[in-house]
């Protein structure tokens, strides 16, 4: 069985992370699907319908690229979506403060706002940047992130 998935796959594209990212926004659509379906006479039914339509869509979107034998196209559609999300997830990792370290703490320079790795030792420190060379203090208490 094993041998005739390879056979049926073999000259189609595949998996990749666009086609991840379309079955895990599947996936979140089919939950909030299912937080909206009520009876038909209530106006979040069709909430529910919008839902699971985006749903379906993006399955079939997901499994038509998977399946797709048009390589270089579906290539260069997942190169512009990695492009976009090293745009968007780099931000989204310091906003969300990604840095849970346990050894050491992330501040950023006051001055040329480079971020910093320090490390985690309670009370007050001095220290340098070392791209501007600005000497500031920085408090470390046991909870900070």
């Amino acid at each position: 069985m094993l041998e005739k998935l390879r056979r049926f796959m073999s000259g189609r594209y595949g998996y990749d992370q666009l086609t991840r990212f379309l079955f895990i926004l599947s996936i979140v659509f089919w939950v909030l699907a299912g937080m909206f379906r009520f009876t038909r006479m209530t106006p979040l039914y069709r909430i529910y319908l919008v839902f699971a339509a985006l749903n379906t869509i993006l399955y079939v979107l997901a499994f038509y690229r998977m399946f797709s034998r048009n390589i270089e196209r579906r290539t260069l559609e997942n190169e512009r979506y990695l492009q976009l999300r090293s745009r968007i997830y780099p931000k989204w990792k310091n906003f969300a403060g990604l840095h849970f370290d346990r050894e050491y703490l992330y501040k950023k320079c006051p001055h040329c706002s480079t971020r910093l790795r320090l490390r985690r030792i309670r009370g007050k420190h001095k220290t340098k940047c070392p791209k501007c060379g600005t000497k500031f203090s920085v408090r470390v208490f046991w909870g900070d992130r």
